[in-house]
C-alpha cells in the first residue's frame, strides 16, 4: 500500500511496509530530505488535519503596493494625457498573468494542507483536491492495517506466563483504541480468572 505526491519544489511517498510506515521526501533536485521507517508500535494515534492558511493580511498588504506602483508608473501618461504604448501594457498583462499563476500555485501547494498526525511524526502535504479522496482513504487503511498488526502481535494472553506485564500491554491496546473496552476486560477476566474492578476501571 502505497501513497505518493509530486510537486515542484518536494515529493512525498509513504509506504505501508511489513513492520512499520515508509516515510520519504525528497526536495526539488532530488535530494533526500527525510527518509524513516516508523514502527507500528509507534505510529498510533493516526489523525487526519486540514488547514486553511492563506496569508490575508500579507496578501492584501503585496496587492496595495502593486496597485501603489501601478498608479506611480502610470503617473507620467496620466499627467501628459498620452496614450500607455502597448509594450507597456504587454509587460503589465505578462506580470498581471504571472502574479495569478503565482497565487494559484500557493493556494493548492502552500496554503492548503492536509496534515497527518502520528504518534512520533507530523506529515505535512499539499491538500490538492485531485489527491484528497486517495489521501483519506490511505490514512483509513493505513490506521485499520496498523491496528490489525498490533492486535495479531501482542493482542495473545497466556494464563501461565507472566501476568502484570500481559496486563499492561492489553492497557496499552485500549489505550490506542487497538482492543474495545468489552475486548479488554474480557481478555483481562480471562488472564487472571477474576473480574478486577480496578482493571476495569483503568480500562474504561
Amino acid at each position: 500500500m502505497q501513497f505518493q505526491q509530486s510537486q515542484l519544489t518536494r515529493s512525498t511517498q509513504f509506504t505501508v511496509r511489513e513492520h512499520g510506515f515508509f516515510v520519504s521526501q525528497r526536495d526539488g533536485r532530488g535530494q533526500v530530505d527525510i527518509a524513516v521507517e516508523i514502527p507500528y508500535e509507534e505510529l498510533l494515534p493516526i489523525r487526519l488535519e486540514y488547514r486553511n492558511t492563506v496569508p490575508q493580511r500579507q496578501l492584501l498588504w503585496a496587492l496595495g503596493g502593486l496597485v501603489y506602483a501601478g498608479l506611480h508608473l502610470a503617473r507620467p501618461f496620466l499627467t501628459a494625457n498620452r496614450p500607455v504604448p502597448d509594450d507597456v501594457w504587454f509587460w503589465a498583462f505578462g506580470l498581471g498573468v504571472a502574479l495569478i499563476a503565482f497565487f494559484l500555485y500557493g493556494l493548492h501547494n502552500w496554503w492548503h494542507q492536509a496534515i497527518l498526525h502520528t504518534g512520533r511524526l507530523q506529515l505535512v502535504l499539499a491538500d490538492h483536491p485531485r489527491d484528497r479522496r486517495q489521501f483519506r482513504d490511505f490514512t483509513e487503511q493505513l490506521n485499520a492495517h496498523t491496528k490489525s498488526y498490533l492486535r495479531q502481535e501482542y493482542a495473545d494472553i497466556n494464563p501461565l506466563g507472566f501476568i502484570e506485564p500481559q496486563l499492561r500491554r492489553l492497557a496499552w491496546l485500549h489505550g490506542l483504541g487497538v482492543l474495545s473496552t468489552a475486548e479488554a476486560k474480557a481478555l483481562s477476566t480471562r488472564l487472571t480468572g477474576r473480574v478486577s474492578e480496578r482493571r476495569i476501571r483503568s480500562m474504561g
